[in-house]
């Protein structure tokens, strides 16, 4: 506020001497509102992009952790306004309650707002109180020119309230399209990310006409496969000039790979379809947001809250929302697994997070991460999912593709912990075991958020 607008505004103001203390509230760190009579109030605030006083024509709404410098203003403050004084070319003026003065300094950075008796520091409006008053700065060359003036019957002081009321509004519709331009990037970006990542998945998915293929001709040469093959090469049914090389278990019957390699053909085959389905929703999607991100710049109060609309609503911002201790895996039909990241994310995962309905998982005889599904009540985990948590653990495990494992798993309400032991194992009741061979292609369409 120009020292010019400043000493029209308190002379408009003067006519509050005398108007007895009502109150003081702190809607915000950098302002506080001012009681003077019945339905008077002030608006002061020291320091930011619009530093000011005027009156207001009702007081906001205190947050709900009041600040102490209100608590302060009502402990001290009493009786009537005896004088407002401005300090001559300064930007600087006092409230008088008796032996009590609220100080306001609208000064740029220097600015500040203080309780004081006599040259006694009680309390600021941003923090602990200082020993003394900071210096004033040195007096610079200002434009004396005001930026507004009263139009028809206003007062200065109604100038002062319509002119900065409307400037911070236009601040806070400015902030409001930059912070909607970040969030609808970074949809954008995420968007952008799951693209790529399906199309990875998709080209996954296109192994299943050779998996079928090679299962096919492993089905009609059945016979001739003698137990305990590791590797088998025959010629493809249609095109006899092609040759397919297919690795066997040997511990199993020939017959159990041709299952499996079916398996895999008819799972990637579902996982693809349902990757194209996704990719046209995030292709749509990444059209609308870019047309909104386009529309931002141009849209006024009543048009941004459309857009905000895009924008998914979440209980608390990401960058206040604590980090959860375990990582969670999501799969394409909306399923969740949870990992745990180390020993003291295993406690908190299994013993505080999951319930005892819940699926644990865990490679046999060897430390690894516990694996939870989250179910609900009365539900047990598909045999895909379960499959797919297995894989999870592997995966975790760092087990190279091919090689097998015992995955061990339960429900949550039969581990227990062992009291003191450093290494964070536990004991199961009723467990199972799957033998698990890591198969990549067992997790298109999961992905670790």
């Amino acid at each position: 506020m120009r020292e010019s607008e400043l000493a029209a505004v308190v002379e408009d103001l003067s006519e509050l001497e005398g108007r007895s203390f009502s109150g003081a509230w702190q809607p915000a760190r950098d302002r506080l509102v001012l009681g003077l009579g019945r339905h008077g109030f002030l608006l002061l605030v020291p320091r930011g992009p619009l530093p000011r006083l005027h009156s207001l024509h009702e007081r906001p709404a205190n947050p709900k952790r009041p600040f102490s410098f209100q608590g302060a203003c009502r402990a001290h403050l009493k009786g009537p306004l005896t004088a407002l004084r401005k300090v001559k070319d300064e930007r600087v003026l006092d409230f008088e309650f008796g032996t009590e003065r609220l100080h306001l300094r609208l000064t740029g950075r220097g600015g500040g707002l203080w309780l004081l008796r006599a040259e006694e520091i009680i309390a600021a409006y941003d923090g602990p109180a200082p020993e003394a008053l900071p210096e004033l700065p040195a007096l610079a060359p200002r434009s004396l020119t005001p930026r507004f003036e009263p139009e028809g019957d206003e007062t200065w002081d109604l100038a002062a309230r319509r002119w900065f009321g409307e400037r911070e509004s236009g601040n806070a519709l400015t902030l409001r399209r930059t912070q909607l331009r970040r969030k609808l990037q970074r949809l954008i970006d995420r968007d952008q990310r799951l693209l790529e990542a399906l199309e990875a998945d998709l080209h996954k998915a296109t192994e299943a006409p050779r998996l079928r293929t090679q299962a096919d001709t492993l089905a009609a040469h059945l016979h001739e496969i003698p137990r305990g093959a590791r590797v088998v090469v025959f010629s493809d049914l249609e095109y006899p000039d092609q040759e397919h090389r297919i690795h066997l278990d040997p511990a199993s019957p020939p017959s159990a790979t041709m299952e499996r390699l079916y398996h895999r053909a008819r799972r990637l085959e579902r996982v693809g379809d349902r990757v194209l389905d996704q990719m046209v929703e995030a292709e749509e999607r990444l059209e609308r947001l870019r047309t909104a991100i386009g529309e931002v710049e141009g849209a006024d109060a009543a048009a941004l809250p459309l857009l905000e609309s895009l924008v998914p609503r979440t209980a608390t911002r990401a960058s206040e929302r604590k980090a959860e201790p375990w990582d969670t895996w999501t799969g394409p039909d909306g399923s969740v697994v949870l990992v745990g990241r180390n020993s003291r994310s295993n406690r908190v995962l299994t013993f505080q997070k999951a319930r005892g309905r819940d699926f644990w998982l865990h490679i046999r005889e060897r430390p690894a991460a516990h694996v939870v599904i989250p179910l609900r009540e009365g539900k047990t985990p598909s045999r895909e999912l379960l499959l797919a948590a297995a894989q999870i653990a592997l995966v975790k495990a760092k087990v190279s593709e091919g090689a097998s494992a015992d995955v061990q798993y339960t429900r949550v309400k039969n581990v227990r912990s062992i009291p003191g032991d450093p290494g964070g194992r536990v004991i199961l009741h009723e467990e199972k075991v799957l033998y698990v061979r890591r198969d990549a292609a067992a997790l298109v369409g999961w992905r670790k958020e």
